[in-house]
């Protein structure tokens, strides 16, 4: 499912919801309730979009911390060092040849 069709465009309303209680400091509120006035929504869909996009952003941060894991086990395994040594080995890749002077390096 789309950010656009979970945030913008829902096809269906949810059949059950449960209520939960927040407490909110009064500044925070406050402009939870104009905002929700302002973007002619109720406070409760005003935060069901505010906890779907923190949950989006958390899961993608969480995605790009594995990657960024795996990415450093591939540089130890491969023995590069050097951002210099990443980048010749990605000019490697998308040229078919070693273009950074560096490069040579890596294959000790």
């Amino acid at each position: 499912m789309s950010l656009y069709d979970t945030l913008i465009h829902p096809v269906t309303a949810m059949a059950y919801r449960k209520p939960v209680t927040v407490s909110l400091p009064p500044p925070l509120e406050e402009e939870v309730q104009k905002l929700a006035r302002k973007q002619h929504q109720t406070v409760s869909e005003l935060v069901r979009a505010a906890l779907r996009l923190y949950l989006d952003r958390t899961a993608q941060e969480a995605a790009w911390s594995r990657a960024r894991g795996k990415g450093r086990q591939s540089a130890k395994r491969l023995g590069v060092r050097t951002q210099g040594q990443l980048q010749a080995i990605l000019d490697e890749l998308r040229h078919g040849s070693l273009l950074d002077a560096e490069a040579p390096a890596r294959r000790r």
